[in-house]
């Protein structure tokens, strides 16, 4: 699998995380809190699904090899490397393959024309 990909495939995962948890503090605020649980609801999830959101633009700029979802990758797993202990090891991970290079994988289309004849002159 290319390094993109793995890239891509631990911001899917990390967004994903932040949803869930997203959604069960909201069940849990609204169970624990008597005054105003909405207010405190939306507190606490509007970062975490802004962070959910960068993370799932990142993974797909990451699976179209673009240079700024490189650079923004590298940048979310230095930031997330200080978060010990977990944040450290997911980090780790996404910054040891968005520092490896991104080469972008052919698409079928692309790689059925190689090697074909140019025109009909050709084929003859």
């Amino acid at each position: 699998m290319a390094n993109h990909v793995k890239a891509a495939s631990a911001h899917r995962m990390i967004a994903g995380i932040y949803c869930v948890i997203v959604v069960l503090a909201t069940i849990f605020i609204y169970a624990a809190v008597s005054n105003s649980p909405g207010a405190v609801a939306v507190m606490f999830a509007v970062p975490l699904a802004i962070l959910a959101a960068v993370h799932f633009v990142i993974a797909n700029g990451a699976d179209n090899c673009r240079p700024w979802a490189r650079t923004a990758s590298i940048v979310l797993g230095a930031i997330m490397a200080l978060g010990f202990p977990i944040g450290t090891i997911v980090g780790v991970y996404i910054l040891k393959y968005s520092l490896a290079p991104w080469v972008p994988e052919k698409r079928l289309s692309e790689s059925l024309a190689e090697g074909w004849p140019n025109s009909q002159q050709e084929a003859a």
